[in-house]
C-alpha cells in the first residue's frame, strides 16, 4: 500500500490562474481526507475544500528520467530519498504526445532545433495513454503545441508528427517533469501520501477541479517499526551523502525519513516545510526528532532573507513538538577561491572557501540563539577538526560533496549527537 501527499508544485495559496477569469484557480498542498466527492488540500495558508466531477482529469507527474527503463506494461516510479517503488499499469494502445513551447524567441529556437536536428526537448511534455492524436502538427505562433504520437520504445524516444520522427529527450542537459494522463482516476488522490496541484473553478470557498496533478512521494510509514521513534532529517545533497552513515548509526533505534527531494535553500524550506512534515498530527505520522540544515544553496544570500526563512522553518518545526537539531553547514574546501566581502547588496560571495565560517554559519547561529531549545550539531567544526586526518584530501579538493568514509563519518557524527541529546 502506498500513500499520496499533495505538495506545493506551483503555488501555495488559492490564486487566479494567469490569463483566465477570476474564478479560475490553482491550489496545492497536502491531501486531507474528506469523502467520495472530493478532498481537502492543506498548506500553510489553511485548508481548502476541493470537489471533483466526472469530467475531472487526473495526471501523474513524473520526472522524464523514469522513462529510461521503460516497460511496455508498467511504469516503475521510484520514490526520491526512499527505496520504495510504486508501479503504475500502462494501458495498451497509442500514446499521444503534446509538447508545449513558449512563444516568441523560445518557439523560434524550438522550431529551428526541430528542423535542423530533428530534436525536441522534453520540457512541457504531456502524454495521453491509449489515445491517438486527433491531428498532428508542428507548433505555430497561434498554437505553440507540437502534437504527434510518442514512442517510448525508440532509442532515443521519438515524437512522430505527420510521418516525421523527432527525437524527444533532454540530450542537452537538465531535467523536467511530464504530465501523464489516462493512468489515474480520482481514486488515486489518497490522503497523506502524494503531492499534487489542483486546477479548477472557484465557487465560493470550494474549488471544482478540472485537473488534479498527482506526484507520489510514497508511504514510508508502512516501512516503519511502530516500536521505534520517528526521525526526519532535512537537508540538501550533503544530507544525501551522509544518509548511509546516519542510517547505519541509528539502525534498530529510529525510523529514519528524509523529504522526497533535495531540500535546497532556506527559502525552499520556508515554502515547503509544511509539506515535508506531512500530517504529523495523524497516528504514526508524528515526529520525535527533526534535524535540519540549509546553507550551501544560500552561499549567495543576504543575512536578512536567510535568517527570515530559517525563522519560518523553525516556527513550523516547533508545532510538531519534536526535539530539534540544527546541523551547521559543512565547509567549502580550499580548492575554491577564498571568500571575500559581502557585495553592495549584503549578499555573501557564493561558493567560496571560508564563506560558511565567515557568513552563513554565524548568521544561522544568531537565529538558533533565539531558540535555545534547539540542539546544535556542528558538522562544520567536525570537518575542520579532522582537516589533518580523515578530511585532508577533501580540504585540498574542489568539491563540497562527500563520499565513502568521509560521508559515513558525518552521518555517524550526527547520529551520535542525536543519541546524546535524547539521553539528556
Amino acid at each position: 500500500m502506498y500513500s499520496i501527499i499533495l505538495l506545493v508544485t506551483l503555488s501555495f495559496l488559492i490564486s487566479p490562474i494567469e490569463g483566465y477569469g477570476q474564478n479560475q484557480s490553482e491550489v496545492s498542498g497536502l491531501i486531507i481526507p474528506r469523502d467520495n466527492e472530493g478532498m481537502y488540500v492543506r498548506n500553510e495558508a489553511g485548508q481548502f475544500e476541493v470537489n471533483w466531477t466526472a469530467k475531472t482529469k487526473v495526471a501523474l507527474v513524473a520526472n522524464t528520467r523514469l522513462f529510461r527503463n521503460w516497460k511496455a506494461d508498467q511504469l516503475e516510479y521510484g520514490i526520491h530519498s526512499s527505496k520504495e517503488v510504486v508501479s503504475f499499469p500502462i494501458p495498451k494502445g497509442a500514446i499521444t504526445g503534446i509538447k508545449i513551447s513558449r512563444d516568441g524567441k523560445q518557439l523560434e529556437n524550438t522550431l529551428r532545433e526541430a528542423r535542423d536536428e530533428s530534436w525536441l526537448s522534453e520540457h512541457g511534455l504531456k502524454l495521453y495513454f491509449n489515445q491517438r492524436p486527433q491531428h498532428e502538427q508542428l507548433a505555430t505562433e497561434d498554437d505553440p503545441r507540437f502534437i504527434g504520437q510518442w514512442n517510448p520504445q525508440d532509442k532515443p524516444r521519438t515524437l512522430s508528427i505527420n510521418g516525421e520522427k523527432y527525437e524527444i529527450s533532454l540530450k542537452k542537459g537538465g531535467q523536467t517533469k511530464a504530465l501523464l494522463y489516462n493512468l489515474l482516476t480520482v481514486k488515486a488522490c489518497k490522503p497523506f501520501i502524494n503531492r499534487a496541484t489542483v486546477l479548477g473553478q472557484r465557487k465560493g470557498d470550494v474549488v471544482i477541479a478540472d485537473e488534479i496533478h498527482v506526484q507520489p512521494i510514497g508511504d514510508q510509514v508502512e516501512l516503519d517499526d511502530p516500536k521505534l521513534p520517528r526521525y526526519l532529517f532535512i537537508g540538501d545533497s550533503i544530507s544525501g551523502n551522509y544518509d548511509k552513515g546516519l542510517r547505519a548509526a541509528l539502525a534498530g533505534k529510529f525510523n529514519l525519513h528524509h523529504p522526497p527531494t533535495n531540500c535546497g535553500p532556506a527559502g525552499n524550506g520556508a515554502m515547503n516545510i509544511h509539506h515535508w512534515l506531512g500530517a504529523y498530527e495523524q497516528p504514526r505520522r508524528h515526529w520525535d526528532v527533526v534535524s535540519f540544515n540549509f546553507g550551501h544553496w544560500n552561499a549567495g544570500s543576504d543575512k536578512a532573507s536567510y535568517q527570515r526563512d530559517l525563522e519560518v522553518v523553525i516556527a513550523a518545526l516547533k508545532k510538531t513538538k519534536a526535539k530539534l537539531i540544527w546541523v551547521t553547514t559543512c565547509p567549502v574546501p580550499n580548492g575554491f577561491e577564498p571568500s571575500g566581502p559581502l557585495d553592495a547588496n549584503g549578499k555573501a560571495p557564493r561558493r567560496t572557501s571560508g564563506v560558511m565560517q565567515k557568513y552563513l554559519n554565524p548568521w544561522a547561529a544568531e537565529v538558533m540563539a533565539r531558540h535555545p531549545e534547539i540542539s546544535i550539531c556542528d558538522q562544520w567544526q567536525f570537518v575542520k577538526d579532522n582537516q589533518g586526518g580523515l578530511y585532508t584530501d577533501w580540504w585540498a579538493g574542489k568539491n563540497v560533496h562527500f563520499g565513502g568514509e568521509t560521508a559515513d563519518a558525518l552521518g555517524k557524527f550526527l547520529g551520535e549527537h542525536l543519541e546524546r541529546m535524547i539521553k539528556q
